[in-house]
């Protein structure tokens, strides 16, 4: 993985890293706050010779590595001293500088304290009564810094756990992050999706209007301007196959990958914009089970296709102008059941050579082969087949599924176009 896949997962996905670290720096504090403060007060004493004498301060240096040992065998021979205090007990050596650090661990601060005392008070009786006497020469321990009660606890440290749960969380996320978006198939970066699929993909289409058609409204708008790029990058697209014998195409059935992926105002948009290149076009509404190509231009469904088929006269009932000149409509027609429509669509297929000689381009709107397989028949008569899916909402598998369905067709796969739901600011 290269550094820019690498930045583009983080891109992606840094709210997940954000989403672990907050978790764990939040349970990192709500854990010490859970927990019973705790006080740790030190006394100090000094070890000193009774007279200049550097084997005396060998001596001394050697002798003080047992005073730890005599401090934490205290609690178990006073009984006036808790049995558990040298689990709470820390005596710091510094027999260079002749100095005893004792502390002291308590959840009260003033019994802390008076403990690192009476530990002090203890060494200091233990080594009168036991230091040797070896003629002028002798030890003694003075008390250097009497132990106070701690006005802030030592434990838990809340900033610094909460810093370590954000930094640990941190550290756990970036791999679940990696993973998420390794398992999440969502399609949205078009690049990322076409190397996964293995099929061209053209990059999200903005959010347009669901209420009007953009490019006679706004010929010089954003979406006029990436629908016309959109069939720019479809006229110049290769096919899938290097050897088919159909270069280009005239027919365009466009489908989508699921039934919540092809909205009719995109077919809509599409052929706006090819009219606007100068082309004409015909817009079909193959689903017949769903009619909804009238919609974004407020004519009825019916006369439309069913009935033209149902009458066996392909060319019978003549196309409706949709908008400005060179843009023609052929609803659906009287809504279908599922039995009648199957039937319909093989005629349809049939009907599309036909249908065709009405203008210079021909959109078919097919429904997607989990709503209809017999979409396919109408698939496979185009001369070629628009996948549509939204982005970051389809899924990888269903595309493939979709492109399955469609080799055994046969059909000729353009391209995938991914459109962004939401409203235009």
């Amino acid at each position: 993985m290269s550094a820019f896949e690498v930045w583009q997962v983080l891109r992606r996905r840094w709210w997940v890293i954000a989403g672990v670290a907050v978790v764990a720096a939040t349970t990192a504090l709500l854990y010490s706050l859970s927990l019973t403060p705790t006080y740790r007060a030190h006394a100090e004493v000094i070890v000193l010779p009774n007279r200049a004498d550097w084997g005396l301060s060998m001596y001394l240096e050697a002798r003080m590595r047992t005073f730890r040992s005599v401090i934490l065998a205290f609690p178990q021979t006073d009984s006036d001293l808790p049995r558990d205090l040298a689990g709470r007990t820390h005596v710091q050596l510094a027999p260079e500088e002749g100095r005893i650090v004792i502390e002291v661990d308590d959840h009260d601060p003033q019994r802390a304290a008076e403990l690192a005392n009476t530990l002090a008070e203890r060494l200091q009786g233990w080594v009168d009564a036991n230091a040797p006497t070896v003629g002028a020469s002798r030890i003694y321990v003075q008390p250097l810094l009497s132990a106070q009660a701690p006005g802030a606890p030592s434990s838990p440290r809340y900033k610094l756990n909460t810093a370590a749960g954000f930094i640990l969380g941190g550290a756990l996320g970036l791999p679940l992050a990696f993973l998420w978006d390794f398992l999440d198939d969502r399609l949205g970066d078009p690049v990322r999706a076409a190397a996964r699929l293995g099929i061209t993909v053209w990059p999200a289409l903005g959010p347009f209007p669901a209420d009007q058609v953009a490019p006679w409204k706004e010929p010089d708008g954003e979406v006029a301007a990436a629908f016309q790029r959109l069939y720019t990058q479809m006229r110049l697209a290769r096919p899938e196959d290097p050897s088919s014998e159909r270069p280009s195409w005239r027919i365009l059935a466009v489908m989508g990958v699921t039934g919540a992926d092809l909205p009719p105002m995109f077919v809509a948009d599409l052929g706006a914009a090819i009219v606007q290149g100068g082309s004409t076009v015909l817009l079909v509404d193959g689903d017949m089970g769903r009619p909804a190509l009238h919609e974004p231009f407020r004519l009825p469904a019916s006369p439309g296709l069913s009935e033209l088929l149902r009458q066996g006269e392909a060319l019978a009932l003549a196309p409706a102008e949709a908008g400005p000149a060179g843009l023609y409509l052929l609803p659906a027609g009287e809504r279908l059941a599922p039995a009648v429509q199957a039937a319909a669509l093989r005629r349809a297929a049939r009907a599309l050579p036909a249908l065709a000689q009405a203008a210079e381009v021909m959109l078919v709107r097919v429904p997607s082969p989990e709503d209809s397989p017999e979409g396919l028949f109408l698939a496979a008569a185009a001369d070629a087949v628009l996948l549509v899916a939204r982005a970051g909402c389809t899924r990888g598998r269903d595309v493939r599924r979709a492109r399955q369905a469609l080799e055994t067709a046969p059909a000729r796969v353009l391209g995938l176009a991914l459109w962004r739901e939401g409203k235009r600011p």
